[in-house]
């Protein structure tokens, strides 16, 4: 494998690593890996998923870039299953990097499902990426697809996602036991929210997203609602827990933790 980086490649991959390593949110590192991966290895389309110890994809934790929601709920309710590069899964029991052209054979590969349906309909034919692992898990998966014009991804493009791969599956593993962490404690003030004011269960998924320092928009996408519909929870909220501000909301969410 060529492994041959200038200068000016191996300095870009140090700050690369250096703002990874300043993330310290399991939702915004997903969203960052894919953009600043940009600066090292260019491609068309990417998604970096989380998945939960039965490998189910963790949504909230996952992030996809330059697919549309038509398109990335195809390849998660879909096409998810049918990716070759579950044979990755049965042959590795550590983090290790991929590439689609060297998962089987060319002219097999052409004949598949996947490839036919989803990816050459995308013009997105090449892939490559990194199954994270950790203690014997599958935690995450960053898969890179190229359109016909960029070609397939070089042997350098490969050393480099090598050289980031154990990285890369240190950070997520540790900002995942980070956000556990602060889900329980989340949880536990909000279940003493909800019998302390009278919270419905979409109320108390509302005021889950408000903590996490969401937007409206952001929140109605999340639980996939109206912006309308968000506004009239908050409004409840605020009703029932006699504030008028989010940072009012907040202090009191902090008065049902100490009680």
């Amino acid at each position: 494998m060529d492994n041959t980086l200038k200068e000016t490649e191996w300095i870009t991959i140090n700050k690369v690593l250096l703002e990874m390593y300043d993330i310290h949110n399991a939702e915004l590192f997903t969203n960052r890996v894919l953009r600043i991966f940009r600066m090292l290895i260019p491609y068309s389309k990417g998604y970096f998923i989380v998945l939960d110890r039965t490998g189910t994809i963790q949504r909230e934790y996952s992030s996809f870039l330059e697919m549309d929601e038509k398109t990335y709920l195809k390849y998660v309710n879909i096409y998810y299953d049918k990716d070759y590069l579950k044979y990755v899964f049965d042959i590795s029991n550590h983090t290790v990097t991929y590439r689609d052209t060297d998962i089987m054979e060319e002219s097999i590969r052409k004949k598949t499902e996947f490839y036919r349906e989803f990816l050459k309909p995308n013009n997105i034919p090449y892939g490559a990426g990194i199954l994270l692992r950790r203690k014997g898990e599958d935690i995450g998966i960053v898969n890179f697809f190229r359109n016909s014009m960029l070609g397939d991804f070089s042997n350098k493009d490969m050393f480099i996602l090598d050289v980031l791969k154990e990285h890369l599956a240190h950070m997520l593993y540790a900002l995942l036991a980070q956000e556990k962490k602060g889900e329980s404690s989340r949880n536990s003030s909000l279940d003493k929210a909800v019998i302390r004011y009278g919270l419905s269960d979409r109320e108390r998924e509302v005021i889950s997203c408000i903590m996490e320092g969401m937007s409206n928009a952001e929140i109605s996408d999340r639980m996939s609602i109206s912006i309308s519909t968000v506004k009239k929870h908050v409004y409840h909220i605020f009703t029932k827990m006699k504030v008028n501000t989010r940072t009012q909301l907040r202090a009191a969410m902090d008065k049902a933790e100490l009680l």
